[in-house]
C-alpha cells in the first residue's frame, strides 16, 4: 500500500505477511440500558489506525478499512486481523490531524452477488496531478497464499473536478439491490459554491451502475446544463447512508458547518440548498445561506439542534432488537455514541442518544443477518464492536449519564 501526502510524493508501508494477527477478544463487553433496552457491548477488535468502514462477510467475518494508512483487513469474532489486503488502490492523504486531513481510504462494500462475483468494492481519496478527489475501484478478493489480495482492480468512477485541499470528500456509498446501481456521496471539498453547480460531482450523490457507467434512468440524462451521473446535489459532506429494505427509499445523514447537522430523504433530481439552505453557520460564527428551510430547495427531514457529527448510517430491521425496528441509528462522531431516531409519517417523533458511556467516535454502524449492530469507533486505537441484547441482569453495568437518554451531546471533539 502506497499513501500519497500532500505535494504528491509517495510513502511506502512494509506489508506483515502473516495470516493473522490477535486483536482483542469478543469476551470483552460492557452492558449499558438504554430507553428501551439493555444493550451488551461487545469488542471484537482493537489496534485499528482510524478505521472507517465496515462490510460483513457472509461466513461471520467482516473487512475493515483504516483511513489514514490505507489498509484494509479482513477480521474474525476471535478478535484476530489479517494482514493488510494488497492490491488495494493508493491514496492521498495530506501530513497532519484529522481537522485539516480527512483524506484516505473511506468505505468498504460488497456487491450484492458477492457469494458468486467475490467483487468488493472501496471509496477513497485518489490521488492525481490536480490534488486529488473521491472516487471507487473494485477487485476481486481472493484468499489462497499468505497475504489476502484484491485481483483485478478497476478503477469505475472518479469524481470530474479534483483539487489540492484535504477535507470533505464524503465517501460513503451503498447499493441498491433492486438494480445494483450504487448511490456515492461527495462532499463540496470545502468549497461551499461548488455544491451548487450541476455540472459539478462535488457537493452531491451521484449513482453509477456496478461497473460504473450512467444508469439510463438517471435524472439529468440528456440535460445539458447539468452533469448525468448526478442524482441529487446542494449536499455539504454525506457520510451516513442507507437504502430501506422494506420501502427502498434512500435515507441520508448529513454534516452541516457549525450546527444544522442534518437527516434527508433522498429524492431523484433534488437541491437539498446548502450553502443556501442551512441550520447551521460557519465556524467563525458568520451567517451562511438564507435560512433552514428555503423555498425551492427539498427540505430536510430534520436538524439536529444539537451537532452530533454524523458518519455511518443503518436501518434496524433484524430480529435481535424489535423495539428498534424501523428506526435509524446513526454514528455520532462530536456525539460519541449511537443516536437512534424513530420516524414516522415523516417526521422525527424520537431521537435517543446511546453508548456515550464508551467515549468512541462512531464512525459506520452495520447490521448483520442475525440482527446483531456492528460499529467502528474512529480513534488511533480505533475498535470493531458488535452490539447484541442482554438478557439477563448483568453485573458490570455502566450507569447510564444524566440526559443521554433524551440526546444531551457533549460539546467536544472535532465533526468530521
Amino acid at each position: 500500500m502506497r499513501l500519497w501526502i500532500g505535494s504528491a510524493h509517495v510513502v511506502s508501508f512494509s506489508l506483515v505477511l502473516l495470516s493473522y494477527h490477535a486483536s482483542a477478544s469478543a469476551q470483552d463487553h460492557h452492558v449499558i440500558d438504554t430507553d428501551h433496552v439493555r444493550v451488551r457491548v461487545e469488542t471484537i477488535a482493537t489496534g485499528l489506525h482510524h478505521p472507517w468502514g465496515i462490510a460483513l462477510l457472509p461466513d461471520g467475518r467482516y473487512l475493515v478499512t483504516e483511513r489514514n494508512s490505507g489498509d484494509l483487513r479482513i477480521g474474525n469474532r476471535k478478535g484476530e486481523l489479517s494482514a493488510p489486503v494488497e492490491g488495494v488502490p493508493d491514496t492521498f492523504r495530506f501530513l497532519g490531524d484529522t481537522r485539516s486531513s480527512q483524506g484516505g481510504l473511506f468505505h468498504v462494500a460488497l456487491h450484492p452477488q458477492f457469494a458468486e462475483n467475490r467483487l468488493v468494492y472501496v471509496s477513497y481519496s485518489q490521488p492525481s496531478t490536480e490534488g486529488a478527489g473521491t472516487a471507487i475501484s473494485r477487485g476481486r478478493l481472493v484468499e489462497s497464499g499468505d497475504t489476502p489480495r484484491l485481483e483485478d482492480v478497476e478503477l469505475i468512477f472518479s469524481m470530474n473536478r479534483h483539487d489540492s485541499g484535504g477535507l470533505n470528500f464524503g465517501g460513503r456509498f451503498v447499493f441498491d439491490p433492486r438494480d445494483n446501481t450504487i448511490y456515492l456521496s461527495i462532499g463540496d471539498r470545502r468549497n461551499m459554491s461548488r455544491a451548487q453547480d450541476p455540472k459539478d460531482h462535488a457537493g452531491s450523490i451521484v449513482r453509477i451502475t456496478d461497473d460504473g457507467q450512467m444508469p439510463p434512468d438517471n435524472p439529468f440524462v440528456n440535460d445539458p446544463d447539468k452533469d448525468e451521473m448526478i442524482y441529487s446535489w446542494g449536499h455539504r459532506n454525506i457520510q451516513g447512508m442507507a437504502i430501506h429494505p422494506q420501502t427502498g427509499e434512500l435515507w441520508v445523514n448529513e454534516h452541516g458547518p457549525l450546527g444544522g447537522d442534518e437527516i434527508n430523504l433522498i429524492k431523484s433530481g433534488r437541491n437539498y440548498g446548502w450553502p443556501i439552505q442551512t441550520g447551521g453557520v460557519d465556524y467563525s460564527g458568520a451567517r451562511i445561506g438564507s435560512g433552514a428551510v428555503v423555498e425551492g430547495f427539498e427540505p430536510p427531514v430534520h436538524i439536529w439542534e444539537q451537532e452530533i457529527g454524523p458518519s455511518g448510517l443503518a436501518i434496524y430491521t433484524g430480529d435481535l432488537f424489535p423495539q428498534w425496528a424501523g428506526d435509524l441509528l446513526h454514528g455520532g462522531l462530536l456525539a460519541q455514541g449511537v443516536v437512534r431516531t424513530r420516524i414516522r409519517s415523516g417526521k422525527v417523533v424520537e431521537n435517543e442518544l446511546i453508548l456515550t458511556e464508551l467515549g468512541r467516535r462512531i464512525r459506520d454502524v452495520q447490521v448483520d443477518q442475525e440482527g446483531a449492530i456492528w460499529l467502528v469507533t474512529d480513534h488511533e486505537d480505533g475498535e470493531v464492536l458488535r452490539l447484541v441484547p442482554e438478557d439477563s441482569v448483568a453485573t458490570g453495568t455502566i450507569p447510564q449519564q444524566p440526559g443521554t437518554a433524551t440526546g444531551t451531546i457533549p460539546g467536544k471533539q472535532r465533526k468530521e
